[in-house]
């Protein structure tokens, strides 16, 4: 096929996927798109990498950014204040039923007094709680799972068909050749690992919508089809894209999170999840001890005992001087001497991560921000396990059913993902989705008696939650 009709092709799919989701009720407000464009980015390459307009990749990149993308980001950040001003969003509410979360990054943003570095610790952390504007324009959306979701979808209806597109008839722009000659897929990304992570968010996703719709197809053909052919669709591209983006890290927590999803389907695994994941986990301890498990699942993964050189790495950064308890300040372990010192040792590979997502945040952070972290995870962890349990007697509509499933398996696969790679931290497409599943909305979202209070332009409607959900 020509490659400018498969571009043409592709982009007519794209419009359908996106068309028929926006006449889906209920419909969420047009400020989803905000947020949409913001996973966009951070989900494939920033703005001045797609124009070929931002520095290479060296040290000066890492201080200097990118003019292009800062008015970008900026003019995204503004776009989602007014619409929370507009709302009369109460930031007060979203941080007292999330307190963790926010004290979490709040510490973040402290820690740049300490920071060998800290105008641009600061910038980061500024640019970065952009992530939080976008979490809560749509969680302060009269229909916030609804937002999400549509958020989320429609972010993949675009980067997961451009992926399949670029590396198929677009080499040049979906395939990157390394400094030894070897050449790795990369999608709509610029790189295998973070491609690797945009396909397992959307399997997870996908396979949790097609789990659902599945199982509504009997008593409503006429409906689900059009659902579930979409995610066929879906799912059949991540499936052929995965073992090209050549990423083990991804494909270990996407196996742990489809059988998770799996699990789900089981009313008694639902209704006691805790005890269940408890038990898993003590089994798999106890048989590691035994019979080796851990030995068994690496050579099956293609790793090595070192994890491909990850157990080096670690060793490496935490030898280097650090205070253990505050850490280097955010954002700010991969800078200076440092740095350079670092890509001495690796001068063909220049790391830019610890590759270990709980590392990381101990450099940067120390102690403290690790302990906050741990209850950062927790929190989303309860909040989901809620949301789960309360959908349980009760019947939702697909996005309902879809966000419940996908934001349990999410999250646990996300624990074992950042074992070897690092994405706690702001502007991380992994991350990002992860405040979404993690953040307690409908403490916020509804009053005492379970009705939901929508303002707009001064009037207030009360929707009961039944009606929503």
């Amino acid at each position: 096929m020509p490659p400018p009709l498969a571009l043409a092709i592709t982009l007519l799919l794209i419009g359908y996927l996106i068309r028929r989701d926006g006449r889906v009720a209920p419909r969420p407000s047009p400020a989803v798109w905000i947020p949409t464009f913001w996973l966009l980015i951070n989900g494939s390459r920033q703005a001045s990498q797609w124009l070929a307009s931002g520095p290479k990749f060296e040290s000066r990149a890492l201080y200097e950014g990118s003019p292009v993308d800062q008015v970008i980001y900026g003019t995204l950040i503004v776009a989602g204040i007014l619409v929370l001003q507009n709302r009369g969003v109460r930031i007060g509410q979203l941080a007292r039923n999330n307190f963790w979360i926010i004290l979490f990054f709040l510490y973040e943003g402290i820690s740049f007094v300490w920071s060998d570095f800290p105008f641009i610790s600061f910038k980061r952390w500024i640019k970065a709680s952009g992530d939080f504007v976008m979490v809560f324009v749509l969680l302060s959306d009269p229909y916030p799972v609804r937002a999400i979701t549509a958020a989320i979808k429609r972010a993949g209806y675009i980067l997961i068909p451009l992926s399949v597109l670029l590396i198929k008839y677009y080499q040049d722009w979906g395939r990157i050749v390394d400094d030894w000659g070897r050449s790795y897929y990369t999608g709509v990304t610029l790189d295998k690992n973070m491609f690797g992570y945009l396909l397992f968010a959307y399997a997870l996703f996908f396979a949790s919508g097609l789990v659902y719709a599945f199982r509504q197809y009997s008593s409503n053909r006429a409906a689900t089809r059009p659902v579930l052919v979409s995610y066929a669709l879906l799912l059949a591209m991540v499936a052929w894209l995965t073992p090209l983006a050549n990423s083990k890290t991804s494909l270990v927590a996407l196996v742990s999170g489809i059988a998770v999803i799996l699990a789900l389907q089981f009313p008694q695994i639902k209704r006691n999840l805790w005890s269940f994941l408890i038990a898993t986990v003590l089994i798999a301890a106890i048989s590691n001890v035994f019979f080796s498990i851990q030995g068994a699942v690496l050579e099956a993964s293609g790793r090595d005992a070192t994890l491909t050189g990850r157990t080096e790495i670690w060793k490496m950064v935490l030898n280097e001087p650090n205070n253990p308890l505050l850490g280097t300040g955010y954002a700010s372990f991969w800078l200076g001497e440092r740095l350079h010192r670092i890509w001495a040792l690796y001068p063909r590979t220049p790391l830019l991560q610890a590759h270990n997502g709980y590392i990381e945040v101990y450099l940067n952070l120390g102690m403290v921000g690790v302990t906050l972290l741990g209850a950062v995870l927790w929190t989303g962890l309860r909040n989901a396990g809620r949301r789960l349990r309360a959908a349980h007697d009760t019947t939702g509509n697909g996005d309902d059913s879809l966000f419940e499933t996908f934001a349990i398996a999410y999250i646990l696969a996300y624990l074992i993902y950042n074992t070897t790679e690092a994405t706690f931290q702001g502007l991380n497409f992994l991350f990002i989705i992860f405040l979404l599943l993690a953040f307690d909305f409908q403490r916020t979202c509804f009053d005492a008696n379970g009705s939901y209070i929508e303002q707009r332009k001064g009037s207030v409607a009360v929707t009961s939650w039944e009606s929503i959900n």
